[in-house]
């Protein structure tokens, strides 16, 4: 069944299902990931899916039975529309849910059927498998619904929660399963069928008007629920962990069913913040609602947050994000939006004022680079801001909250803001301009034919960068006595107006320089003659220029000049040769975070497609295929 399932939740990532089953998403989901089918049928057609390496592989797994498929949509799932992941937690389990429209329900269950040999119940048109080992897994007419679920600890350590499911202090990480309660375990599901009946005709005859009252109730419900269960089956023979499983699969099909029966009117429709991000053009989105309730809810119940005292969710609060999969003829776009609280807003602006330095423009030569990066933070902001939501976090501690906080504030005070912004203001730019491999000498020791152990001259091929690093300075005398006392110590060498050091059993040298209020470091010693000589010979398109000025962090790779100069072959990395028709097939690619714009800050990932290829979707099956035969 394990097999089953995996094969449904890979189905959904690849194509993506039909019908609008956002209905089905609770309104205080967590986190929402959505494919849509239409988008990428659009891109690429059902006979070309089915006769793609991943449509055939999928296909010929599955015949291996009685039955053979010929193609996708002989599942029954309808390959239109959108399919939807969520997660959802409180303080009790986690749920992960996937939802999945259907086109032919007869078809799917015969696909079920044919590959699990598992008997199917239908109740009041609610679908699932009779024996409910499977826990969450439940459809209709329309919709499969998938939830697993994971209790917390925590909550089952409560005493009183101890009590109410039969929980022992003693096992309560016991493992051993006994053959009768294993036997026992298969007995209950009636129990629960004719309980959830009850529940629905009860709910049926009854309108609550109060929506929270509402899922306080279904809480109730399932708690209730699972104890009857637990006591019906168990008693005082089963071990804490065979209770809990049985709780966490009771659950997950209760929650399976209500989301198969949920209201629009409750759904995630109803989330003004998700239907923001929103977005037709997008092949796939992700939504994160709070990250600070994320992770409170995923972080707050365990060991290691209740020792150490992190608390993460009170530095995260009111953080979300949005992001969206965009698949082009000519590019792969991924755009995410990360929306902060005012606190964090406000000391990220501070932090990230300044810009990037302009003078670094004029020791940049496209034709001899590989790739890029550079990033602008001003320094004495980030000093002076960062321990302030450094105490939002360790201030909670449960043993040294007071010390911890007391400590960040002493390291403030302690700490010259001012002057260390001054020395290291805080822009840099990284440029990768080469990669070569040279052979190094390294002494080594060996018996002789006497079975002395003497010392051996030998010689190995490394594979070395070549780069040059910049970052400003509006204070230089730090670094240079810093360089000076290096340099007395013979630990660097000075010639030709720049200093050198030479790294012990490595063909790699450093050279660096401090000039017009940029400190330089490279490996390149003919690139650091030039810059101290000013002859440097630079070259940078408009794009290139923008890129790294508008942005607070930007990095760029070109594919081709890394295959160029990359020796994957005497380097043994990848002797069949894919890796290096990945990097001659691959166009550009390049990764932008905007400047913070009120609450948001933007980036953009940019990955370009080859003129070979139609699109981008057909591009990633072409790369799949490649690496994977």
């Amino acid at each position: 069944m394990k097999k089953l399932s995996c094969v449904i939740m890979l189905c959904a990532s690849v194509f993506s299902f039909a019908q609008n089953s956002t209905s089905k998403i609770p309104s205080d989901a967590a986190v929402v990931a959505t494919i849509k089918g239409n988008n990428l049928l659009q891109l690429m057609s059902i006979d070309e899916l089915n006769n793609s390496f991943m449509g055939t592989e999928i296909l010929k797994e599955l015949s291996r039975k009685q039955t053979k498929y010929n193609s996708l949509e002989d599942f029954g799932f309808d390959l239109n529309g959108a399919a939807h992941y969520f997660f959802q937690a409180n303080d009790s389990i986690n749920y992960n849910a996937f939802i999945v429209p259907l086109k032919n329900v007869t078809a799917f269950e015969s696909f079920l059927t044919t590959q699990s040999k598992k008997e199917i119940a239908n109740v009041n048109g609610i679908r699932s498998f009779k024996d409910h080992n499977q826990g969450g897994i439940v459809w209709d007419s329309s919709t499969l619904i998938m939830v697993v679920g994971s209790t917390n600890d925590a909550y089952f350590q409560n005493p009183e929660v101890m009590e109410r499911y039969g929980l022992t202090q003693d096992d309560y990480y016991g493992y051993v399963i006994d053959d009768a309660v294993v036997e026992s375990a298969e007995d209950y599901d009636d129990e629960v069928i004719e309980a959830e009946e009850a529940y629905e005709e009860e709910i049926e005859e009854t309108v609550i008007e109060s929506t929270e009252s509402e899922e306080v109730y279904e809480d109730e419900y399932m708690e209730e629920e699972a104890t009857e269960v637990v006591e019906y089956n168990y008693n005082n023979d089963a071990s804490n962990y065979q209770i809990k499983s049985a709780i966490n699969k009771n659950w997950a099909l209760l929650k399976a069913e209500q989301l198969l029966k949920q209201q629009p009117n409750r759904s995630i429709l109803k989330n003004k913040s998700y239907l923001s991000s929103l977005d037709s053009k997008a092949e796939a989105t992700l939504w994160v609602n709070d990250f600070g309730q994320l992770y409170s809810n995923m972080l707050g119940s365990m060991y290691y947050n209740q020792l150490v005292g992190f608390d993460l969710s009170s530095m995260y609060t009111n953080n979300g994000l949005t992001a969206k999969l965009f698949l082009e003829n000519d590019k792969m776009v991924l755009n995410t939006k990360y929306t902060m609280s005012d606190q964090m807003a406000d000391s990220y602006k501070k932090m990230t004022s300044r810009k990037l330095n302009k003078k670094f423009l004029d020791y940049v030569n496209e034709d001899r680079m590989i790739g890029f990066m550079s990033y602008s933070i001003d320094t004495e902001a980030m000093l002076e801001e960062y321990p302030k939501l450094m105490k939002s976090m360790y201030s909670n501690m449960p043993y040294y909250g007071e010390e911890a906080s007391l400590g960040i504030d002493l390291f403030s005070l302690l700490l010259d803001e001012e002057a260390v912004g001054e020395v290291i203001n805080g822009d840099l730019l990284f440029l990768l301009s080469g990669i070569s491999q040279q052979e190094v000498t390294y002494t080594t020791y060996q018996y002789n034919d006497d079975y002395e152990y003497v010392e051996v001259e030998k010689t190995k091929t490394e594979t070395v960068p070549d780069f040059l690093l910049m970052a400003s300075t509006d204070e230089p005398s730090m670094l240079n006595k810093l360089i000076q006392y290096t340099v007395n110590k013979e630990m660097v060498t000075f010639n030709n107006g720049y200093y050198t050091f030479e790294i012990p059993r490595s063909p790699l040298a450093i050279h660096f320089v401090i000039k017009d209020g940029i400190a330089f470091l490279g490996t390149s010693e003919a690139e650091m003659n030039k810059i101290f000589s000013g002859t440097f010979d630079a070259k940078v398109t408009s794009k290139t220029k923008k890129m790294m000025l508008d942005n607070s962090y930007s990095v760029f790779v070109s594919a081709k000049q890394l295959a160029q100069q990359l020796p994957i072959e005497e380097m043994g990395i990848d002797r069949s040769g894919k890796l290096e028709w990945f990097l001659n097939t691959t166009e550009d690619a390049y990764i932008t975070a905007s400047k913070i714009k009120g609450n948001a800050v933007n980036s953009e990932m940019v990955v370009g497609v080859p003129p070979t290829e139609e699109n981008a979707l057909k591009y990633i099956f072409n790369i799949i295929e490649k690496f994977a035969k």
